[in-house]
């Protein structure tokens, strides 16, 4: 019997706004499988109810993996009426069940053990280990034990595990070491993240999207940071940085662009932000529920951009602006050059002056910043989804 491929698309159907992190890379993992496997693809819901999984209808399947489903508002008249598109969930002893979620949060792990007891089917992903490495920038301390738990259950229990890069790969063989669990631990494959893609032909803008992309270049040059603002991305050492910048420049300062949404523990950075005498002047400037058009403008226009995290199991931010063509100053830790291809200068998350040097190095030399971005155009290679979802399925599937 040709085998299927189970698919987890419970964060999918519960996520109903515009998809960012995890929620993308599922997303856009579940229609590669669904262009490839169609015929052998089986969507299971994780019902909270009941606690189990239920298989989803052909019908909500087809509404959740398209764009319409997280762009809706209806999202709340909508959410009572998954239900009805659900049947009992049966394994089958040669089912490939893949989940990559926030699988943590769920114990799927235990779920799919009480499914298929000792038949290892299970092919989970590995975006980054951060609650176990750095536990102070996760919204609370249950984040450690679920992860701890969770990533010690895959090395027992997983048939193989995706990884988005070497480095996340190299954290969870260190974890799985410390804790004793190498022995028949599972093969892990890296599958490297894609992104925005850049056509030839920026994409139209609708009326509303058209003035918020004249109102970002009516300031002249800008700086673009693409990412949620939470504590972990290291958004507070750009706005002191911009601090010294608009000191020094006034009106003459270029403009740093916050694109993201808010995240926890951010509260503080966005008052303090909301009172610099740079943002009163208009040289700090956050933008919230940004589509993927206008983010496109954004990137081709913008003077370079910037992501210093303190860590990233990836960094689809910085793959995005080396796939438009432009400088990404990244930090020197994690997995950053992984996604920039090692091409763009990068800088420790605490090292205020190299960081400072180097931006105000890219703002006045245009030389420079002509340099790197040439080194970019002729050596970065840029992966479509496509070219991620061939390579996870011939790996993984």
């Amino acid at each position: 019997m040709k085998s299927r491929i189970v698919v987890n698309i419970t964060a999918s159907v519960n996520w109903r706004r515009r998809p960012v992190g995890i929620i993308r890379v599922e997303r856009e993992l579940i229609k590669q499988i669904n262009r490839l496997h169609a015929n052998a693809i089986t969507p299971v819901f994780l019902d909270a109810r009941s606690k189990t999984f239920k298989t989803v209808s052909h019908r909500l399947f087809d509404l959740v993996i398209a764009d319409e489903w997280v762009l809706s508002e209806t999202g709340e008249e909508d959410g009572g009426k998954v239900y009805q598109e659900f049947s009992d969930f049966r394994p089958a002893s040669n089912d490939k069940f893949v989940t990559v979620g926030s699988d943590w949060s769920f114990d799927i792990p235990d779920r799919v053990e009480e499914l298929y007891r000792d038949n290892k089917v299970l092919i989970p992903a590995l975006y980054d280990l951060i609650p176990l490495l750095f536990p102070e920038f996760t919204p609370g301390p249950e984040f450690f034990e679920q992860f701890n738990r969770h990533y010690a259950n895959v090395a027992r229990l997983a048939r193989s595990v995706f990884s988005i890069s070497e480095h996340s790969k190299s954290d969870l063989l260190d974890f799985w070491k410390r804790i004793g669990v190498t022995k028949g631990a599972p093969h892990i494959d890296v599958v490297p993240l894609a992104g925005l893609k850049r056509k030839e032909v920026l994409p139209e803008l609708d009326k509303a999207d058209r003035a918020l992309l004249d109102n970002v270049k009516r300031s002249g040059e800008y700086v673009i940071f693409v990412s949620t603002l939470e504590p972990r991305k290291n958004h507070q050492l750009m706005l002191d940085i911009w601090r010294e910048l608009h000191i020094e420049r006034g009106s003459q300062c270029p403009l740093l662009l916050f694109v993201g949404m808010r995240g926890w523990g951010s509260d503080n950075m966005i008052q303090q932000m909301s009172q610099m005498n740079a943002t009163s002047d208009g040289k700090v400037l956050w933008l919230q529920g940004v589509g993927d058009n206008l983010l496109s403008h954004l990137y081709a226009n913008c003077a370079f951009a910037v992501l210093p995290s303190h860590y990233e199991g990836w960094g689809l931010a910085a793959t995005e602006a080396a796939a438009f063509g432009k400088v990404c100053v990244v930090s020197s830790s994690s997995a950053l050059s992984e996604a920039t291809g090692g091409l763009t200068p990068a800088y420790h998350p605490l090292d205020f002056p190299g960081w400072a040097k180097e931006l105000r190095k890219l703002i006045d030399d245009a030389e420079y910043r002509g340099e790197l971005e040439k080194r970019i155009s002729e050596n970065f290679v840029q992966r479509t989804w496509d070219d991620f979802g061939d390579e996870f399925s011939a790996r993984l599937l």
